[in-house]
């Protein structure tokens, strides 16, 4: 122990009789206070408006705007002036979006919110049906800075909460005033609207058994497709046996044409005959009229009265044969029969009256006569009608009827159909009345789908309507629209309740920077003192823990100087949020007994490889300890070494004394150094005699260069 006191008061009293030893502990005890102050301070609000309101973020719309129930609505232009007020971010509003995009590709700004013409106009698309989500867009610079992306990117969610919140209280105000109408409706109004969706809702049922109809059309248009398919291969044969028989009927319809000319030369000559007869007729009663009027009626004979009557009756059979010979004429014809038939009759008297002297023959002379002549006079006529009308219109219809099977025939001839053609046709029109049943079955079910939501939407009103709380929402609407309509757009408030609560982002990120600098310092000492211990006097002789102990006093005393002084920064001068400072100092007292012993260890055992050592397992704790980022956000490699990183016991122990405490976690973190320290001391006094020689051989070594110290 006396050797230990001697090697430490020696050193003090080195230290003080050197004036520039003197400034170089003074310094080695100032830098990691320092080192700590600046790091803090640089970290104080980074991410407080104070701060960001530095970060210049350029804003520029195009938006049209569009109108929604009678109400304007402009969302460009509202965000706008929404973040005019907002000093979150340094907003800056350029004229036109040329300038502001150019502003970030000439690192003017860090970023550029762009919002497009059509912006409102798509935000209003849900009306129409059409949900489409309109976009803002977001140019940031990422080579200006790696940090201030992230720090900007509060833009974007400002920005987005922004336009749905003065979407939202639009659409929400547009729709509180439409209710503050309905609000002012009497029952009438209420039924009007549940009348307009029993209306909907019955031609939503009309259209669906429309789409049924239309299904079925479809359905035998398929078949119908299907069979004129299978019937094309016959088509051939058909028409092969249409040009046949129109071949066979053309032929008859010649014949018959011929056969119509025959007829009416046949028809002509009776008319003829006929009319010949009568003439004689008429000349043979004449003189047998006169012979019985010379010789009275009871001298007339028989014969010639027979004959009469037989010419007459030959006439009338002669008619008989003209009426089944001419078509159209009946009525004439029948008239003629019924003068021949009253002819007759007059003869048949004459001859029944021959012996009756009584009898007036003049009387019948003249009726015969008169009978015949209007026979005649009916006979021509009916010869005129025929020649003139009735035989030509034969004549013409045969000529008709010849010309269109001659036309029909030409045309037979003439077609020639590619049936597979046909066939392929046929088969494109079958696959798109197929498709078009799909679509139709696709209609029919959104339909039924949307009758089904109508109906709900009806009952739905019905209750609503019909519960006793409806009439205090009409009220509460009618009384402040713009009120709920405010409530609406944000109906939820988030209270961020803080759970051990600390004021400033430094005084947050202190912890990390104190022990930092507390392992910083604790470096300094071994890179600046020697650890190895010469003798003071002559003969002088230490064992390993006097010289281990004497010198590692001097590193205790001035790491404790530089601890007390960066605590007593972070407190007094930086202010950083302590609620147990006691315990704060203590915490850092103990890390740096832990550090310093820790790094004058591996010095002690191994020299310059130790301090290597030191710096590696320090380059280590600051990327993998968890100070920065969040230990769960990193590489699993440092979440797998992270429960052997000191720096982590230190810092946890900070937090508690900073924030407050939880149980005993402060006197566990300040337990595990108390190890680390301990398990540090075993190492340098373990290792240092076995690895003497090596050191030796290594500053030897170094000696030789000329160049290391």
């Amino acid at each position: 122990m006396r050797n230990i006191w001697k090697i430490f008061t020696t050193d003090i009293r080195r230290i003080s009789n050197n004036v520039v030893a003197v400034v170089i502990i003074m310094g080695l005890s100032i830098l990691p206070a320092l080192y700590a102050w600046f790091n803090i301070f640089s970290n104080w609000d980074p991410y407080e408006p104070a701060a960001t309101s530095q970060l210049k973020v350029a804003v520029a719309s195009d938006d049209a705007g569009a109108e929604i129930m009678g109400l304007s609505l402009n969302v460009g232009d509202s965000v706008l002036e929404a973040l005019g007020a907002n000093t979150t971010i340094g907003w800056v509003f350029p004229g036109t979006t040329e300038e502001a995009l150019e502003g970030v590709k000439n690192s003017d700004y860090y970023a550029a919110l762009i919002i497009p013409e059509n912006f409102t106009q798509e935000m209003l698309g849900f009306l129409d049906g059409e949900v489409d989500h309109p976009t803002i867009y977001y140019y940031e610079n990422e080579k200006k800075n790696g940090i201030a992306p992230k720090i900007t990117g509060k833009a974007k969610n400002a920005v987005q909460e922004q336009v749905n919140a003065t979407f939202v209280s639009t659409v929400a105000e547009a729709v509180m005033k439409a209710g503050n109408g309905l609000s002012m409706a009497n029952a009438s109004g209420q039924a009007s609207v549940t009348g307009s969706l029993d209306s909907v809702q019955a031609q939503l049922q009309d259209y669906v058994v429309m789409l049924q109809s239309f299904q079925s059309i479809m359905s035998s248009a398929e078949m119908i497709m299907a069979t004129s398919r299978n019937m094309l291969p016959d088509m051939d044969n058909i028409l092969e046996n249409g040009r046949n028989t129109m071949i066979g009927m053309q032929t008859m319809i010649n014949s018959s044409v011929d056969a119509v000319d025959v007829m009416g030369d046949m028809v002509s000559s009776s008319m003829d005959m006929v009319t010949e007869a009568l003439q004689y007729l008429s000349v043979f009663s004449d003189g047998l009229l006169d012979q019985m009027g010379s010789n009275n009626i009871g001298s007339t004979t028989d014969t010639g009265l027979g004959m009469a009557i037989g010419l007459v009756q030959g006439m009338q059979a002669n008619m008989d044969v003209l009426g089944s010979l001419v078509t159209g004429q009946d009525a004439q014809i029948q008239a003629i029969n019924q003068s021949l038939k009253n002819i007759e009759a007059d003869l048949k008297q004459l001859q029944n009256s021959k012996g009756q002297v009584d009898t007036d023959v003049n009387t019948l002379r003249a009726q015969i006569r008169e009978q015949i002549q209007i026979c005649n006079k009916q006979l021509n006529n009916l010869m005129n009608d025929y020649n003139n009308n009735v035989r030509p219109s034969f004549r013409n219809t045969g000529k008709s009827m010849q010309q269109a099977f001659l036309n029909a025939a030409a045309m037979m001839n003439g077609t020639d159909v590619n049936m597979d053609e046909i066939s392929d046709i046929l088969g494109e029109y079958e696959q798109t009345i197929r498709e078009g049943n799909l679509s139709l079955q696709d209609s029919l079910t959104i339909a039924q789908e949307l009758l089904d939501k109508v109906s709900k939407i009806a009952d739905n009103i019905k209750r609503i309507t019909g519960a006793d709380s409806y009439e205090d929402i009409l009220k509460a609407m009618a009384s402040d629209p713009t009120s709920v309509a405010e409530f609406v757009s944000s109906p939820v408030k988030l209270q961020t309740v803080p759970v051990y609560p600390v004021e400033h982002y430094g005084s947050a990120a202190s912890p990390f920077y104190t022990i930092l600098a507390i392992w910083v310092g604790a470096l300094f000492l071994v890179a600046i003192i020697h650890v190895g211990v010469k003798p003071i006097d002559p003969g002088d002789h230490y064992k390993e823990y006097e010289r281990y102990f004497g010198r590692y006093l001097l590193f205790f005393l001035i790491g404790q100087a530089q601890t007390l002084l960066t605590i007593l920064g972070n407190l007094y001068y930086i202010e950083i949020q302590c609620q147990h400072k006691f315990l704060y100092w203590l915490a850092a007292a103990v890390a740096s007994a832990a550090f310093s012993c820790f790094m004058y260890s591996v010095t002690f055992a191994f020299g310059n490889v130790g301090e290597a050592l030191a710096i590696v397992v320090m380059v280590i704790q600051v990327a993998g300890s968890g100070g920065t980022f969040p230990i769960e956000a990193l590489p699993k490699v440092f979440q797998w070494i992270y429960p052997f990183l000191p720096f982590q016991f230190g810092m946890k122990a900070f937090k508690e004394c900073i924030a407050g405490m939880y149980g005993v976690d402060y006197w566990i973190n300040v337990g595990k150094m108390v190890l680390f320290l301990i398990i540090a001391l075993l190492l340098g006094l373990a290792l240092e005699p076995p690895f003497r020689k090596l050191n030796h051989r290594i500053e030897k070594s170094k000696e030789k260069t000329g160049l290391m110290i």
